[in-house]
């Protein structure tokens, strides 16, 4: 097995020499507009999912603000956004031809676009429902004839296609058998069997025609957050939440790589099987790049400063895309790359401003910011513009689709009311709404927050 003390010892650098690389990085990063990241937003929230269609020409950003975004790959221009889900998407997946798309999020809805629709302006999908909870991974057949979708409900969906719709003749079948929510699927080359990953620490494998269990080439101990099996190279990868990145042989077990940080999660994972690159992203935003060929470190840097979502490595692994806690999708080259990054944090978020504000704003930024904005137009977030909010009634606010919880309740949004909102929670406040959950336990956050808001909400005197 190899270690990270192992692949350090045979790859370091003496310390002088590692900080003139330093420097040298640096300048060439200031003068050189090609190197360092670039940055691309579409969305009002989080990028939570990406996914690259079989001939690299589109990528697609699943967000927070239930919406997912078409790019043309190469040049990274927004082709088209798809909207449908109530709540937020967390995965999409093209199939192994590129002629449909799939997205799938909290809602517990996976939306099937064809390749037709993705060239249109207005596109209308194909609804498949039957999960209870959050979806948050997909995988079609290699053949096409079939999707898998893992759900927090802790099973896993099996949709039988035909051609470039629900295969209306089959019902879908349910797999469960996982203690607890199910992460992530992956068929085998023959599509005869399923590989399935979720937070009691296994990897499973399945006999599709008939849902049986069969083994667990893995059993971590701890949840696995994601996974790949490369059933050709007898290799299996996978991270989960004690913050261990492994890659180990399908076949008996016997591990090849383990590097990692202590209860950081591993939150992402993509393999470009062709190159042979293996990329991880964890919680803290650091990205670990590996060549299978001799299981040696290309790159491990901080792509971010916050979790890492999801990433894709680019056609040629020229480089990688990454995404996360904020409204854009960065970038990255991975082999002329400035050595300064190497040895500082990611970029900034919005949700951690850095420059001198208020108690009350900076609660906002990373309370509120997610989902609402300030302005009039609420821009493209997950819920309605907070312009105005105090003295209006909740769910009254035109244009918005609001939860059945909001549109019957008679609250009306005062000082009293948004400091309760956090102080118990929207589940006690506003049960069945689809706010997420969080509170704020400190009476001076909660009093700042509502000061801020007072001012900042405020609608000009005619």
């Amino acid at each position: 097995m190899v270690t990270i003390g192992h692949i350090r010892r045979n790859a370091g650098l003496n310390m002088a020499w590692r900080f003139l690389l330093m420097i040298c990085g640096l300048w060439t990063f200031l003068i050189s507009p090609g190197y360092g990241f670039d940055r691309y937003t579409a969305h009002g929230g989080p990028v939570r999912g990406l996914a690259l269609s079989p001939d690299g020409s589109k990528l697609v950003t699943a967000s927070f603000d239930y919406s997912a975004v078409v790019w043309g790959a190469k040049a990274f221009q927004e082709q088209l956004t798809l909207l449908g889900h109530e709540a937020a998407v967390n995965a999409a997946a093209f199939s192994a031809d590129g002629s449909i798309l799939a997205t799938a999020g909290d809602d517990g809805l996976i939306l099937l676009w064809t390749e037709e629709q993705l060239s249109q302006d207005i596109a209308k999908p194909v609804v498949l429902r039957g999960h209870k909870g959050k979806i948050v991974d997909l995988e079609f057949s290699h053949d096409g004839k079939m999707l898998a979708s893992a759900s927090w409900d802790g099973s896993i969906g099996i949709w039988p296609l035909a051609g470039t719709t629900l295969d209306d003749t089959q019902s879908p079948r349910f797999i469960t058998g996982h203690e607890g929510p199910v992460n992530a699927v992956q068929f085998s080359n023959d599509n005869a069997f399923l590989y399935s990953a979720g937070t009691d620490g296994q990897i499973r494998y399945w006999r599709v025609a008939t849902y049986e269990y069969l083994r667990s080439p893995v059993r971590n101990g701890w949840g696995v957050s994601v996974f790949v099996v490369d059933e050709k190279n007898d290799l299996v990868a996978f991270g989960g939440s004690d913050g261990q990145m492994v890659m180990q042989r399908l076949s008996d077990g016997t591990q090849l790589l383990r590097i990692g940080e202590e209860r950081v999660p591993v939150l992402s994972l993509f393999y470009d099987i062709d190159e042979g690159v293996i990329g991880f992203g964890n919680a803290d935003g650091r990205v670990l790049l590996i060549d299978r060929s001799d299981w040696s470190v290309i790159r491990d840097f901080n792509a971010a400063n916050g979790p890492i979502w999801s990433l894709v490595i680019m056609p040629g692994a020229e480089s990688i895309v990454v995404a996360g806690l904020d409204d854009f999708i960065t970038r990255w080259p991975i082999y002329e790359f400035p050595p300064a990054f190497l040895d500082r944090p990611g970029p900034a978020r919005r949700f951690h401003p850095t420059k001198d504000i208020s108690n009350g704003e900076r609660q906002f930024a990373r309370k509120c910011s997610v989902c609402h904005t300030l302005q009039v137009d609420g821009g493209r977030r997950a819920g309605p513009t907070l312009f105005g909010v105090f003295g209006r009634q909740a769910g009254t606010l035109e244009d918005y689709p609001y939860s059945d919880a909001l549109l019957e309740s008679s609250i009306v949004w005062d000082e009293a009311t948004i400091d309760r909102l956090f102080k118990d929670g929207p589940d006690v406040v506003t049960p069945g709404t689809k706010m997420p959950i969080q509170r704020m336990k400190s009476d001076q956050d909660r009093r700042d927050l509502v000061t801020f808001l007072q001012s900042a909400t405020k609608k000009p005197e005619l």
